[in-house]
């Protein structure tokens, strides 16, 4: 048994809802002591998509909706990141990215060789649950790394 491993690198998915900020702050408990840790705040934008009027069922990205949503996220999660560091922990870091929100979850865990996954969970009911499943349960079931379920 390894009892040396260190949770250097811990992602927190954030969409802004009350789930995912009750992860934030619990990611924040869990890393604070650890000051030589790293925190990464990811939000993941989903392309908002047009039809395309030519009865193909194609879809077009609408570009200026996409690129304010993302302007938006960046402000949010910085913000988000300057109130961590104002309370002293400064290895913090907002990263925002567009696409399918597990995908870009894991794709962010691999690149940046994170340990540990926090992330909140919204309930969505009995038969959205069962037809989707959530964005919690299927990074946690893909996940190369631990996934640590706020409620």
């Amino acid at each position: 048994m390894n009892f040396d491993r260190k949770l250097s690198k811990i992602l927190c998915a954030v969409d802004f809802s009350e789930e995912s900020l009750k992860a934030v702050e619990f990611a924040y408990s869990i890393i604070v002591p650890r000051n030589d840790s790293t925190l990464y705040l990811l939000n993941v934008v989903k392309p908002v998509y047009a039809p395309i009027g030519d009865g193909s069922g194609a879809a077009e990205i609408l570009v200026e909706e996409n690129d304010q949503m993302l302007r938006e996220a960046r402000e949010k999660i910085e913000s988000l990141a300057r109130d961590i560091r104002s309370n002293g922990f400064e290895k913090v870091h907002g990263i925002v990215r567009s696409g399918e929100p597990v995908v870009a979850i894991l794709d962010t865990v691999n690149e940046f060789k994170i340990d540990l996954v926090v992330m909140g969970n919204k309930k969505h009911g009995f038969k959205k649950g069962i037809l989707l499943g959530s964005v919690s349960e299927r990074v946690s079931a893909n996940s190369p790394v631990s996934v640590l379920i706020v409620r």
